[in-house]
């Protein structure tokens, strides 16, 4: 007859749900998938062991610079992190920079880093020989203290001490099948005295995250009191209750943080991604505002009234804070292309929409503007200064 146990009744429990939160889960991660992009399972196969390698933002770029840029239809983004500095810049225009990617570049791979090591985790987190894990952990050893500084990616921390606390917890090999004196006392003792899985500051999982491979054999070998054992004695009871009874649930918690892990830096990895493909979007759109910028002598003809209203504008440089600009109407959204220039003005009860082109080599401005209240006409304007850093 097999004796069950609170604590045996517990794990059940919370494996059940476990599996649900994980069908859950894989059922999110299939949508994330669905989205346009590379096919990153596909990179993380190819450049995996480069990946692992990672410890820093500067072999982060070195690798994206070096060809997983390309590899992932980024090259204009490693064409701009590569490109020679231009000379004979001033001090105020090298405050104008284009947008620069690095950053974003280093944070895409980080993330792609972060995908393959919860990968890595998962694959070996259900096998029964912990040295496959062991090896897994301590050839990313580098990588792992790169990713993990500070607070960040919690369910991939916790799946990284979690998995070095199952696979340091040192103890002779042991299965349900050997027969070990003095078990079935042994284990009721155990389940008694530690029946929690989570939840709980003294739950198996709080202690092996806080304490662990140290805190688990504690734990599990100096719950034997009785003084006619041995040392050697105590850890065969040791490992045959955490290879039968708890190495499992606390894989399939190392499985579950992986899961989580994965979804969280696969969003990462395409959010990236899809900001460094708008990289050449935002470099258009810095040079437009470079040329716009300046202070400007504006004069606007109502047609529906035919009054006309003088007014100087100035237009901050790409990067600086409207409100840092000196005093007088703000546009709400700024659009150049080209020659063209779109701006949009909110005000109480309405808004206005110009729709101008520069003429005589960028000096002047003319088109035309409408307003919700029914308003429209004319507008010119005429470069009066040019932004500092332009003179």
């Amino acid at each position: 007859m097999v004796r069950s146990s609170p604590f045996s009744l517990r794990l059940g429990s919370h494996c059940a749900v476990g599996a649900l939160s994980l069908t859950l889960l894989l059922t999110a991660a299939s949508y994330t998938r669905a989205s346009q992009g590379p096919d990153f399972v596909h990179i993380l196969q190819a450049y995996g062991d480069r990946l692992n390698a990672v410890g820093s933002d500067a072999e982060a770029l070195a690798l994206f610079t070096s060809n997983l840029g390309r590899a992932v239809s980024l090259k204009e983004s490693v064409a701009l992190l590569t490109r020679t500095p231009s000379r004979g810049r001033t001090r105020e225009a090298a405050t104008w920079r284009p947008p620069d990617p690095t950053n974003v570049a280093v944070a895409f791979v980080a993330e792609l880093a972060a995908w393959q090591l919860a990968r890595m985790i998962k694959e070996t987190a259900d096998t029964k020989q912990a040295a496959v894990m062991q090896t897994v952990l301590e050839k990313t050893a580098a990588s792992q203290r790169w990713l993990l500084a500070g607070d960040q990616r919690q369910n991939l921390s916790r799946a990284v001490a979690l998995g070095k606390a199952i696979t340091e917890t040192q103890l002779p090999q042991s299965s349900d099948a050997d027969s070990v004196p003095g078990y079935d006392e042994y284990s009721a003792t155990i389940d008694r005295a530690y029946s929690e899985l989570r939840g709980t500051d003294t739950s198996w999982l709080a202690v092996a995250e806080r304490d662990g491979s140290a805190g688990l054999r504690r734990r599990l070998i100096e719950v034997v009191e009785d003084p006619g054992r041995t040392y050697a004695d105590r850890e065969s009871l040791a490992a045959k209750y955490f290879n039968a009874r708890l190495r499992p649930v606390l894989s399939a918690q190392v499985i579950a943080f992986t899961i989580m892990a994965e979804a969280e830096a696969e969003r990462g990895t395409r959010k990236h991604w899809q900001h460094l493909q708008a990289w050449k979007g935002r470099i258009k759109e810095w040079k437009g505002l470079v040329r716009l910028c300046g202070t400007w002598q504006w004069v606007v003809h109502n047609h529906q009234n035919h009054r006309e209203h003088k007014m100087m504008l100035v237009f901050p440089p790409p990067g600086e804070s409207v409100a840092s600009a000196s005093a007088g109407p703000r546009p709400a959204k700024i659009i150049v292309l080209g020659d063209t220039v779109y701006l949009r003005w909110e005000f109480p009860g309405g808004f206005q929409e110009d729709s101008l082109l520069f003429t005589t080599k960028g000096q002047r401005l003319e088109g035309t503007f409408i307003s919700s209240p029914g308003a429209w006409g004319s507008i010119t304007g005429k470069r009066a200064r040019p932004c500092k850093s332009q003179d």
